[in-house]
């Protein structure tokens, strides 16, 4: 399963970078969520080569609205959750894999930073879809996934009894995009450079071996190296050189800056600075 905030799927070329990272992480379903896309987007020029295409718009606001894309290996069906709600952005899609004689039943939701319901409602709405499914199909795998925003990842397990199996943030220091699973169906869960320019990250839940990112991402940090031998170093030095005499007949800003600028040096002569290579799959190479 891929999942990402596209952050507009209208954006130029952005179909075929999301066609790119479907077909490189073999996705069997990829949820998508903040398309903006609206009823004049025809579905044609948003399809995916061997995929079909399901879509939700927003009703009557401007941009969100959520897309799955499953892969035509599969049987796959709109399903309409009783109660069924339009300014909510959740679908719900049942696909019949080739493992299990029983649906996979998924539902793929878009919570927005400032929706027109509460919060709750929207919980108690996937919490009576969750219990509906496990009624009609007691023996479905069911996963939600989507954007969750603030929404409370506590509050959603305690509703549903899922299992949220993101650990790791997916936009700056926080973890917006989640997956819930009612089984622990995947061996790993992983967070990647999406190909789609997004602020988002994208989540790839799966089995089988790890898998390596197709967008590798490089980033030099400067950082000092501390050891107790540095600081023994220092020690010493500090101990058997005179103190730093300030001149007397000079103001108190020319005074500051001499002594600033003789502890910057002494800190580059016991801690100086060094270069990191940070990639976004871990691996590190000092210079």
């Amino acid at each position: 399963m891929y999942v990402l905030n596209a952050a507009a799927i209208t954006k130029p070329h952005a179909i075929e970078h999301l066609s790119a990272d479907l077909t490189g992480y073999n996705a069997d379903i990829a949820v998508i969520t903040e398309r903006h896309l609206k009823k004049k987007h025809a579905d044609h020029n948003f399809t995916v080569n061997d995929y079909t295409l399901f879509r939700r718009d927003r009703a009557g606001r401007r941009g969100g609205g959520v897309a799955v894309y499953v892969n035509r290996r599969f049987s796959a069906d709109v399903w309409t959750c009783p109660g069924d709600v339009s300014q909510f952005e959740l679908l719900w899609i049942r696909v019949q894999t080739q493992w299990r004689s029983l649906p996979c039943s998924s539902a793929r939701c878009y919570h927005p930073p400032k929706p027109l319901y509460q919060s709750t409602a929207l919980l108690d709405h996937v919490e009576a879809g969750v219990d509906a499914l496990a009624t009609a199909y007691p023996a479905a795998t069911v996963v939600l996934a989507g954007d969750f925003n603030t929404m409370d990842d506590s509050e959603v397990v305690s509703r549903t009894a899922m299992h949220s199996i993101v650990n790791r943030p997916t936009r700056g220091v926080n973890i917006l995009d989640r997956v819930y699973v009612n089984e622990l169906c995947y061996a790993s869960v992983q967070v990647v450079t999406s190909t789609v320019r997004s602020d988002h990250k994208a989540v790839v839940a799966h089995t089988g071996p790890q898998l390596h990112q197709l967008n590798k991402t490089t980033q030099r940090r400067v950082f000092r190296r501390r050891t107790p031998t540095q600081h023994a170093m220092f020690l010493e030095y500090a101990l058997l050189q005179q103190r730093f005499q300030l001149a007397s007949g000079c103001d108190t800003q020319t005074n500051f800056d001499s002594f600033y600028d003789y502890m910057f040096g002494l800190l580059n002569q016991f801690y100086p600075e060094r270069e990191i290579t940070v990639t976004s799959n871990r691996s590190r190479h000092l210079d």
